[in-house]
């Protein structure tokens, strides 16, 4: 068999993937040594360089090459305690500056602020020292991003707690300290202009904006709701309706994921292709929206990881051709490990995204082709819905349920009578937001079709779940079992596209 460039690109784009899966479950200890690492990769290079007589012989050094490469990005990524990072003073007591560098997560009684550190104050003396820290203060305190602060508490490592890996899940944002209620005050002789500070600013104070608006024309849990889809903002969702809409397998439609983002974006364009747009214009403005859809949410990291997942699968569509998708994707994923390598492990987000835009390219292939065969027709996109939905599921699934333990068996019913009214949403929410921008004293009005469409949405996930047999928990799904069920999607997607040869 000849091996095409694009295989060859695609085969190390995998074996990148898989180093940086190995590497993130190795202990640190194995392969902090990023010189060995390094000396390796430079081997392999000089190899390739030297040595390769033929393709399959290139594509083996290349692949080797992927595999250090990974591992080698790992290491750096492991922190090293000098004492220019600020996680060398954990368990001490100091005097730190730093920015905030994030929007401030506010809830009822606390806030953390996620600072990036400058200097610390050792003995009447200033150091200069870089790494982020995570503060806790009280709810009251106003601070807002890019306040510059001193700040005097002792610094501690993060810990596991009740089976959650704390201290993996700060990791993944470059956090290795956390600081519980200092005794802190703003640098007021900091007022040097910064382009990305002006830009955040403004971009947290139009989302601001736009929650007061969104709470002003709805009541909650219509509000909460509303905020979460449209600014990620989860933190107003009602727990009881957090747990139906787990059980009901609905999650994915308030959380700013790839799985998300993909399904949105693939449904206002299929939406504009229905209403007659040309391909095209419709990949072009549907575009737009995305761009400007994670533009409002405020660019954090994690929509942009969807939105970049979600862009390929409006290309993927514009082309005509969800298999186009692969090695586009596998290449987004090298880009975002290359980036931060501990998304693998430790960023479910990261992971839904991938798996979710993984499964419409294989699965939805697949599925079409066998609904095909039993002539299964398609009412008004029903069927698409219906097939878009189950292939991101499929390889979901075990995900979900290692790290929530609730699997839902009505998930594909559930997705079905809610997934076709989200663009009526977006465009029911969106013309809310302007028009109670404008007109405040009508808030009520502009917002009431979005409130049904909202009121219609908590009802099916209350109903779904109230049916027998709706879900089921499932403590403890071993990474044994997860690996065994996606080498079983394998062999089924291998079996398939070797029969679609044959035919």
């Amino acid at each position: 068999m000849v091996l095409s460039n694009a295989r060859i690109f695609l085969y190390c784009l995998i074996s990148f993937i898989l180093s940086i899966a190995v590497a993130s479950f190795f202990p640190s200890q194995l392969i902090q040594n990023d010189f060995i690492l390094f000396l390796g990769l430079v081997f392999v290079f000089v190899l390739l360089v030297l040595f390769t007589v033929n393709k399959k012989q290139l594509t083996v050094y290349l692949m080797l090459f992927s595999v250090f490469l990974g591992f080698w990005r790992y290491s750096l990524s492991i922190p090293q305690k000098t004492s220019d990072n600020i996680w060398f003073y954990n368990e001490k007591t100091i005097f730190f500056s730093g920015m905030i560098v994030d929007e401030p997560d506010k809830r009822a009684r606390s806030q953390k602020l996620k600072i990036k550190t400058s200097e610390v104050y050792l003995d009447g003396k200033k150091q200069r020292v870089h790494g982020n820290v995570l503060v806790s203060v009280d709810g009251f305190l106003d601070f807002e991003y890019g306040d510059d602060l001193k700040l005097h508490c002792k610094l501690k490592t993060p810990e596991e707690f009740e089976g959650f890996s704390y201290d993996r899940y700060l990791a993944r944002f470059d956090i290795f300290s956390v600081c519980y209620y200092p005794k802190i005050e703003k640098n007021l002789k900091n007022k040097s202009f910064h382009l990305r500070i002006f830009f955040y600013k403004k971009i947290f104070f139009i989302k601001n904006k736009i929650r007061k608006i969104i709470n002003s024309g709805l009541s909650e849990p219509e509000a909460g709701l509303g905020r979460a889809i449209i600014i990620g903002d989860k933190k107003g969702i009602p727990d009881d309706l957090r747990i139906n809409f787990s059980r009901a397998g609905l999650s994915h439609i308030v959380a700013i994921s790839g799985m998300h983002i993909s399904i949105i974006s693939a449904m206002v364009m299929g939406g504009l292709l229905y209403v007659g747009v040309k391909r095209k214009n419709a990949f072009c403005l549907a575009s737009i929206f995305l761009f400007v859809y994670v533009l409002i949410i405020g660019l954090p990291p994690s929509a942009m990881r969807a939105g970049m997942m979600g862009f390929l699968v409006l290309w993927a569509l514009h082309l005509g051709r969800l298999n186009k998708l692969t090695n586009s994707l596998f290449l987004s994923a090298v880009i975002l490990l290359l980036i931060n390598p501990r998304l693998f492990r430790d960023d479910i987000g990261f992971q839904l995204s991938f798996l979710a835009v993984l499964g419409i390219a294989f699965i939805n292939p697949l599925l079409k082709d066998i609904f095909d065969h039993f002539k299964v027709p398609n009412l008004r996109g029903v069927r698409e819905i219906f097939l878009l939905t189950i292939s991101a599921q499929v390889f979901t699934l075990p995900v979900i349920a290692m790290n929530f333990g609730t699997i839902s068996l009505i998930a594909p019913v559930a997705n079905l009578l809610v997934l076709w009214t989200l663009p009526f949403l977006m465009v029911a929410m969106i013309g809310g937001i302007l028009l109670g921008g404008f007109f405040s004293n009508l808030s009520l009005v502009w917002f009431l079709p979005a409130k049904i469409i909202l009121n219609f949405i908590v009802y099916v996930s209350g109903l779904m779940t109230s049916l027998p047999f709706s879900y089921f928990y499932q403590e403890k799904i071993s990474i044994i079992f997860v690996s065994f069920y996606y080498l079983f999607c394998f062999v089924i997607i291998c079996y398939y596209k070797y029969r679609m040869k044959e035919v």
